[in-house]
């Protein structure tokens, strides 16, 4: 590659809004997605689901099915090891719960009891209807606060169907919320949801019968994690089976998991000779089979002083978690411990309730249940300011966290730009012109804060990433990760952090990610980790190759290699930045004949935390933290219960923008699925079990046309621990919106909402009870 036909504009890209490294695949339909994987001979896999909410298997007649022209294999669980998976291994051993192929009972509609693989899916569907299934029904429960009571079914062995219990305890609250001049205690309802992702689950197994090899093409989110479930439950050697992700059509936590399909494809593939298959959920899958978010019941108590001091937090939290636990216990645990990256509490008691269901399985969703404790807990911090007359925004300012503090449970806070952010929301949002100044216009304006982890060491014993950088003959720039881009741009985040690093024009750098074969181990994305983690390990490769160029020249020159760096395509002086030579000079150099030295960068990064120990809650899980604040305006319609929002701000500490329209992305894509989740979205249940509304026709989704215009606000802190000062920003977004919108809500028609969506029928009946109690008042006085 000539320097000449390199785009100057893209030297020093970090900062600036470079396009997608994958952008041109995407929009020219070249992209390639699991659902493009294609061999001949491949089959086409279906899965063998239980049409009981609760039922012992008896037995599975397959003999009608195997006679069909057509079909290659079927499995049961007599194909299987039995062996038994999750996600919350290291920490709660005892939540792995689930079979790729259940053997003797089902615990929801559609549970997985086996598949079946034909040369087309007609004779794959017919298929499924000649296998012979006999159950012997079990009584069933849908509710969670039922569930959890003595007599219920039980689903597993866990106590009153409870799979987790998880105790928050410091200080003393009882005995500090005594001191309190205020206490105020609320509950708080938000619903199940589903990620509703445009792309489907997809994949394709192949088992090689010659090597004994296993190859899944995948729409995951984790191919790492996927290559150790699937090693575990096949009873295989780990390095014998290689997952590829390819493109991903939207994950938001729901391909973050090996599903039994994963499984199924592999070993269907080998019972059919090592014929490649491939499975496809339709939409109703999706909804039943795939995960969803947790539905929770939210209650937290509060005492405060009449100067506005937050003196002592207790609550409970129940989850549903549906039929298996999945990542569960982690969700619970965020779903609780976030507040104290946000404010400054010391006395502290809240218990976290994890219950089964007979429902489709709960599971990581953006947010982590960050979702439904940001609604409750910023609806009743804005509840407890006006109790006591203070100013929301006084009442937060006085409260939340700062820069360089230890919280009450160890987390190591160091920039923290949450203060700015709130100043800027404000600010831009004119907010003390509006606040309580437009009730005439059915108008108000409410805010919302938040926090968030750059990755979580709550999975494994660690949390690292790798990549390599890899600088060939001809100038080009290989960069490998292990990091899943599932649409949110990573890859070209971490192209850009490696042509910076290495000093190097953008469109220098191709990337390679997520082949288990071939990059380095990745966690996989989620918990906002991949810029703050795997961006530190491109870093670090990008650092090593460059120091193996510049140790050449300095040998060619007679030179210190310290003197020397790589900025702007050229080879300089640090002394006084004086040219040495340009870039493709000294490549041409390293691959000289005197030197062939080839140019293999290597880069690990593993922060520097630690675990949470759930006995105490105490835990540094993350590297670093990130911090909004979030403003919305609403206009309320009280005749038809219907509210229009009018504009949103969101301020972010971001630390460093790495790429400012691919931060702007996230922010708004996040505040749309907050809207969705605040308004629309609300998985139901029939009276077995099944979603009500488990397709696109019937779930109501937030759509272009009705999305207000979003302000980004950029808080740039600097992080010292993060690539050059990057922190990971996905998901905090989403926390604070529908408290921002519920607190709007009641600034503009005096209406507090504590059951997600808010819906215009519930907006009337609020209207009609404040009516009513105002009358009431009246006719008291």
């Amino acid at each position: 590659m000539k320097t000449a036909t390199l785009n100057k504009e893209y030297v020093n890209p970090v900062g600036k809004s470079v396009p997608r490294i994958d952008g041109k695949g995407m929009v020219t339909g070249q992209a390639k997605y699991a659902f493009d994987v294609s061999f001949p001979n491949m089959l086409i896999g279906k899965m063998i689901r239980s049409p009981h909410p609760h039922a012992k298997i008896l037995s599975i007649d397959t003999t009608r099915a195997e006679k069909l022209p057509g079909v290659r294999a079927i499995i049961t669980a007599k194909d299987t090891y039995n062996i038994k998976f999750g996600s919350n291994e290291y920490f709660f051993p005892h939540t792995v719960d689930q079979m790729a192929i259940e053997s003797e009972k089902v615990r929801y509609v559609g549970d997985e009891i086996g598949a079946v693989a034909a040369i087309d899916e007609e004779i794959a569907e017919q298929a499924l209807g000649l296998i012979d299934v006999q159950y012997e029904p079990l009584p069933a429960v849908f509710d969670v606060q039922e569930a959890m009571k003595p007599d219920a079914p039980q689903i597993h062995e866990s106590l009153n169907n409870i799979a987790v219990i998880l105790p928050v305890n410091f200080g003393n609250p009882d005995r500090v919320m005594k001191e309190a001049d205020y206490v105020r205690e609320d509950r708080f309802y938000a619903p199940a949801a589903h990620h509703a992702a445009l792309e489907p689950h997809v994949c394709v197994g192949q088992w090689e019968t010659f090597s004994n090899k296993i190859t899944l093409w995948s729409s995951t989110q984790a191919p790492f994690k996927c290559r150790e479930a699937l090693a575990k439950t096949l009873n295989i050697d780990l390095n014998d089976v290689r997952v590829i992700k390819l493109a991903v059509g939207g994950g938001f936590g729901g391909k973050l998991e090996m599903l039994p399909m994963d499984f199924a494809s592999c070993l269907l593939s080998k019972k059919a000779g090592g014929l490649p298959v491939k499975i496809c959920y339709n939409r109703e899958e999706e909804f039943i089979a795939s995960r969803r978010k947790h539905g929770m019941i939210y209650t937290v108590k509060s005492g405060v002083k009449k100067d506005g001091t937050l003196l002592a937090m207790t609550g409970e939290v129940i989850a549903d978690g549906g039929a298996y636990c999945s990542y569960g216990p982690t969700v619970l645990a965020a779903a609780i411990m976030r507040i104290f990256m946000v404010y400054k509490i010391q006395h502290f008691r809240m218990t976290g309730y994890r219950v089964y269901t007979n429902t489709p399985i709960s599971g990581a969703m953006r947010g982590f249940g960050g979702v439904q404790a940001g609604f409750a807990i910023e609806s009743h911090m804005d509840m407890v300011a006006e109790a006591i007359g203070m100013d929301p925004i006084v009442f937060r300012l006085k409260n939340i966290t700062g820069p360089n503090m230890v919280t009450i449970n160890k987390m190591v806070i160091t920039t923290n730009g949450l203060r700015e952010c709130i100043e800027k929301a404000v600010s831009a949002s004119d907010w003390y012109k509006k606040r309580g100044q437009q009730k005439h216009l059915c108008r108000g304006i409410g805010i919302g804060i938040a926090a968030d982890v750059m990755g979580s060491k709550m999975y494994k014993s660690h949390e690292s990433a790798g990549s390599i950088v890899k600088v060939e003959e001809d100038g080009s720039v290989y960069l490998f990760t292990g990091a899943a881009d599932t649409g949110q741009g990573s890859n070209t985040a971490l192209s850009q952090i490696a042509a910076h690093e290495l000093g190097v024009s953008y469109n220098r750098i191709r990337c390679k990610s997520g082949d288990t074969e071939i990059t380095p181990f990745d966690t996989g994305s989620f918990a906002s980790r991949v810029t703050f983690i795997s961006g530190n390990a491109t870093l670090r490769a990008a650092r090593d190759a460059k120091q193996q160029i510049l140790d050449v020249v300095a040998k060619e020159n007679n030179l210190n290699a310290a003197e020397l760096d790589i900025a702007a395509e050229e080879v300089i002086l640090k002394k006084d930045n004086s040219i040495l030579m340009d870039f493709d000079k000294a490549l041409e150099l390293c691959y000289s004949f005197n030197y062939g030295r080839q140019i293999i960068g290597r880069g690990s990064y593993n922060p520097p935390t630690t675990p949470i120990d759930f006995r105490t809650g105490e835990g540094n899980v993350s590297g670093s933290y990130g911090f909004e604040a979030q403003v919305a305006e609403v206009e309320v319609n009280k005749e038809t219960g219907e509210v229009k929002l009018l504009k949103m701000w969101d301020a972010h500490d971001i630390g460093k923008a790495i790429n400012p329209q691919a931060v702007e992305g996230q922010i708004e894509g996040s505040l749309v699925m907050g809207i969705g989740y605040t308004f629309l979205e609300n998985l139901r249940f029939d009276q077995k079990g099944r979603p009500a509304n488990g397709n696109f026709a019937n779930y109501r989704l937030p759509r272009s046309m009705g999305t207000p215009p979003v302000e980004s606000i950029m808080v740039e802190s600097n992080d010292p621990e993060g690539p050059f000062g990057a922190k990971g920003m996905g998901e905090a977004s989403l926390l604070p919106t529908s408290a921002a919108i519920a607190n709007a809500i009641y600034d503009a028609v005096g209406i507090r909402l504590k059951e997600l969506p808010f819906t215009p029928d519930k907006i009337i009946k609020a209207l009609m009870e404040k009516e009513k109690f105002e009358l009431a008042a009246q006719a008291s006085a």
